[in-house]
């Protein structure tokens, strides 16, 4: 006992002594003191708002094996760009001095140093930069009031000073010049300032801690420097709005171009007159497919009654009670013929899915297959859209009409992922989803049907017309004078004709309004359909069984599964750090 403990605490001390020292390590690279942080400052009229030419000397002295340093510069002030331009960034100490920028919480991040090389002991960086946008405007006087080193560093500052040049012909207000020094909001005034001519420096007169930062303020006389016009405001918005917009116009372009190319219509007759079948003797599910370019639910559902109708199946309705709420209807499907020789492949699909052992009186429950039938559906659109596309309905499958703009769409999101997490440029991933919310948008818009597909929608629109139209609306509509209804060769309302075209008032959406045309059709319900409302049956309890619950079944059952997104879990006066510039730094 006592030498197994002996060797656990064995274990453990050589462990930690490991593993300590990793972690000093990976701690350490923060762990450093800038001795002297100095920037040297030329305020010109180059921009009318102020430029300031910035150069900062960074003094550090790292205690360990860094690779280099970060300098967080802002790139904004009170609401607008500075337009900060990195001229150079060397070191006088020879370390490593090329640098990568990001962005992060309104900065400019530079990581400089290298990856390959570290480098301890007293080092020096010199980053020379430019900003514009820099002076304020106030009632009387303008203003500089700019930060030097910035509060976001978790170092130390041994010494920080600033030198600040100023154009001849810019006077000083009577407000002169001020400095604080401390933590944000600081008033006090830690630092001295000298003033010589067109020169003023300042520097602090104590060590300045983690988050504390230099800041001067600098009041002229008006009239030097001019607040930025209408148009001002749109040249420097220039870079954003471009980056914002650059990808969005070439998705457009792209997307329009091959829309006007292969993505419209055939010209069709324009005027739609009443039809009293199917143009062309079409299936519901291909007349579904012809009039929005797809297989939905309501498809399947209509292709199920047309099975049933035409006595291949027959669709049994049960109640099942409920203590509490309503109760509610669930739906099996009972194969009545096997011999398929007369059925469309995605109407034998279909039956093969819905039925493994294909015998007569086998039974299928939808609520059961929730989802299971989710890669039978796929294969009826698939089916469909090929079959219809093979006899001249569509100019290209409408499953594969959208080519190069699918492609681009992928590309263009796989870039948006990337540029999320390593860009870090706002305007241009604002652009590049918006670029890809206009390839999606022209996806959508991209099948196209032929003259023979555009006649056929027309004359489903035409059925459309017949099946919603009620006996007496019909016959005023015959009797104006710009009448859509010419024909007269209207069928005779028979069981046979309701049952006929049902599927169609489903694909369509009317088998509501045709229903009420058949309110008393029924004595009895159909030997192809068996309800748990017998006493309530007729033509449109039918119709608003399968326009909603039977509906609603079909689709929990041939919709693919979702997936859980769900959490885990549930639920006045002037001051340090209140000017322009600053940010901050640290080491790597």
């Amino acid at each position: 006992m006592q030498h197994r403990l002996r060797s656990s605490l064995a274990a453990l001390l050589l462990l930690s002594l490991l593993v300590l020292p990793m972690a000093h390590a990976a701690a350490d690279t923060e762990d450093f003191t800038v001795k002297d942080f100095s920037s040297d400052q030329t305020l010109t009229r180059q921009d009318k708002q102020g430029t300031l030419h910035i150069l900062e000397r960074i003094k550090v002295t790292f205690t360990d094996q860094n690779h280099g340093i970060y300098r967080a510069i802002p790139v904004t002030y009170k609401g607008h760009s500075l337009t900060l331009h990195i001229n150079s960034v060397t070191s006088p100490t020879a370390a490593a001095a090329n640098y990568t920028t990001s962005s992060s919480n309104g900065n400019k991040v530079l990581k400089i140093g290298s990856a390959d090389r570290t480098v301890t002991g007293d080092q020096e960086y010199d980053i020379d930069y430019t900003v514009q946008n820099v002076i304020g405007f106030y009632s009387g006087y303008d203003e500089l009031y700019w930060d030097v080193n910035g509060d976001q560093w978790p170092q130390s500052f041994t010494h920080v000073s600033v030198t600040l040049h100023t154009p001849d012909g810019l006077h000083y207000d009577a407000r002169g010049t001020t400095c604080y020094a401390g933590s944000y909001h600081a008033t006090g005034q830690n630092c001295t300032m000298t003033h010589t001519g067109n020169t003023f420096t300042s520097e602090t007169t104590g060590e300045l801690g983690a988050n504390q930062t230099l800041t001067y303020v600098a009041a002229f006389r008006p009239g030097y420097f001019a607040k930025a016009t209408l148009l001002d405001s749109l040249r420097d918005a220039l870079p954003a709005l471009l980056s914002t917009l650059l990808l969005p116009l070439l998705a457009f372009i792209y997307g329009l171009t091959l829309w006007l190319r292969r993505g419209r219509d055939a010209p069709g007759q324009g005027t739609i007159v009443p039809q009293y079948d199917a143009p062309d003797g079409l299936l519901p599910i291909e007349l579904g497919d012809i009039m929005d370019f797809k297989v939905d639910n309501r498809d399947i559902t209509a292709t199920i009654i047309s099975l049933a109708v035409r006595h291949y199946l027959k669709i049994i309705e049960k109640k099942d009670k409920k203590i509490l709420g309503k109760d509610k209807l669930s739906y099996t499907l009972e194969l009545v013929n096997t011999d398929y020789g007369q059925l469309s492949p995605h109407e034998t699909v279909l039956l093969q899915a819905c039925f493994s052992q294909q015998v007569v009186g086998e039974q299928f429950e939808i609520a059961k297959a929730k989802s299971s039938m989710y890669t039978t559906a796929q294969a009826m659109r698939t089916n469909v859209s090929k079959q219809l596309t093979a006899a001249g309905y569509f100019r290209a499958d409408p499953l594969k009409s959208a080519g190069g703009l699918s492609v681009a769409l992928v590309i263009l999101v796989f870039v948006i992922f990337v540029g999320i997490s390593s860009i870090h440029n706002f305007y241009l991933i604002a652009g590049a989803i918006v670029a890809a919310i206009i390839l999606w948008l022209f996806v959508q818009a991209m099948p196209a049907r032929t003259a023979k597909g555009v006649a056929a929608r027309e004359h489903g629109l035409g059925l459309k017309l017949y099946l919603e139209t009620a006996e007496k609306d019909r016959i005023e509509k015959m009797q104006a004078p710009d009448a859509a209804y010419t024909q007269r060769n209207e069928p005779v309302k028979t069981v046979e004709l309701f049952e006929k075209l049902l599927p169609y008032a489903v694909v369509l959406g009317v088998e509501t309004q045709w229903a009420k045309q058949f309110a008393s059709i029924y004595a009895q319900p159909p030997d192809w359909y068996s309800g748990s409302s017998i006493g309530a049956f007729n033509a449109g309890y039918l119709a608003g069984s399968f326009g909603s619950s039977f509906n609603s079944a079909v689709g929990s059952s041939f919709t693919a599964p979702s997936s859980s997104s769900s959490s885990g879990f549930s639920g006045g006066g002037g001051f340090s750090g209140g000017g322009g510039g600053g940010g901050g730094g640290g080491g790597w």
